[in-house]
């Protein structure tokens, strides 16, 4: 809905456009026969009707289903692999989405690409660059799943629908004409389902039997065992087949030693984080005490003011403690006006499990 929008918005304007779907994942059988709104992905059939009914554009299917296979999907499961919780939604943007469409559209000669996302070009005041700013609509906001997407710009890079509201855009939909009802939103990693996360990481195991990872609390109680925790996040609690008899939610993954740290909801709050592979205007040079920044750790949560404690800005404090530390996700660095100036991957690594049993 939200792309085929910003199409009908742009062609509105006087633009021409071209309609274009990345097919990222061949559909089975079962898949094919699914309604659009329950389909995970690929939705060509969808796309067709859209452009040439609808809107009234052309349209191209890029196949990029090499492209997202080693860039998303094998990298999605080596770095879960390496006890990290990996976003696959920002790889996609920054390493196929993006670049792929920029890639086609140059060969046909077409000089800028947008897409549905919900966010919009500003200029910092304090940095003097031009950044993404977060949606109007906060609750689908997605400059954080383009914090990592290098070489976009506002002249080459347009979000028609970055300053409207979910609502506004459904609305528009219907008025326009399109099968609103039967253009459902997937929520979940769109090749998995949540509850089919584990079983989609052991697909590349070898057939040995997984020897049983031990479970324990922070505090040093053994609660028992789980047969694999590849798959688990810092912060999870659901899955967990031992809860000792209260809520207690995973705190520390140890690969290399099968140990699953526990701990109640209070512990998992940190005052400092760490980033790797910084990128993005803050970290080339502008940096200034002076000047105030804000991060977030996932993409509805509300930016929390840090400041560097190093001078290489790889180690930031925080305000104010946050449960949203985990290894592999995005640290999204904000200005003072929700403009996106910089990004870094999460990283834990230096810190032994040891420091967290007693």
């Amino acid at each position: 809905m939200d792309s085929a929008v910003s199409a009908w918005l742009l062609k509105k304007q006087g633009y021409r456009v071209t309609g274009v779907i990345l097919k990222i994942w061949e559909e089975g059988p079962s898949e094919s026969e699914k309604g659009w709104g329950e389909r995970t992905c690929c939705h060509v059939p969808m796309v067709e009707y859209l452009c040439e009914k609808i809107i009234g554009i052309p349209y191209a299917v890029v196949n990029a289903q090499l492209n997202f296979k080693a860039d998303v999907v094998d990298a999605f499961k080596a770095s879960y692999r390496l006890g990290e919780t990996p976003n696959p939604c920002t790889s996609c943007n920054q390493k196929v989405k993006l670049p792929l469409l920029r890639e086609w559209a140059e060969k046909q000669g077409i000089s800028k690409v947008a897409t549905g996302h919900y966010t919009s070009w500003r200029m910092s005041d304090d940095f003097r660059v031009s950044g993404l700013a977060m949606a109007k609509d906060m609750a689908k906001d997605q400059s954080y799943f383009l914090s990592r997407t290098q070489g976009i710009s506002p002249h080459n890079t347009l979000f028609p629908i970055g300053e409207m509201t979910k609502s506004d855009v459904k609305e528009l939909a219907k008025s326009a004409g399109f099968p609103v009802e039967g253009l459902l939103e997937n929520q979940e990693v769109c090749f998995v389902s949540e509850k089919k996360m584990t079983d989609f990481l052991r697909e590349t195991d070898s057939g040995e039997a997984p020897a049983p990872w031990t479970v324990q609390t922070i505090a040093g109680e053994t609660l028992g065992s789980v047969p694999n925790a590849i798959g688990l996040t810092r912060g999870q609690r659901r899955g967990l087949t031992v809860a000792g008899g209260r809520r207690l939610y995973v705190h520390t993954i140890s690969l290399p030693e099968k140990k699953i740290w526990l701990s109640e909801k209070s512990d998992l709050f940190e005052d400092s984080f760490s980033i790797r592979d910084p990128m993005g205007p803050l970290f080339n040079g502008l940096w200034s005490e002076a000047k105030k920044v804000y991060v977030r750790f996932r993409s509805t949560m509300a930016p929390v003011a840090c400041f560097p404690v190093t001078n290489d800005l790889l180690r930031f404090s925080l305000e104010v403690a946050s449960d949203g530390i985990v290894e592999g996700q995005i640290a999204a660095f904000y200005d003072k006006e929700n403009i996106l100036i910089g990004s870094g991957v999460l990283t834990r690594r230096g810190e032994s499990s040891e420091n967290h049993v007693d």
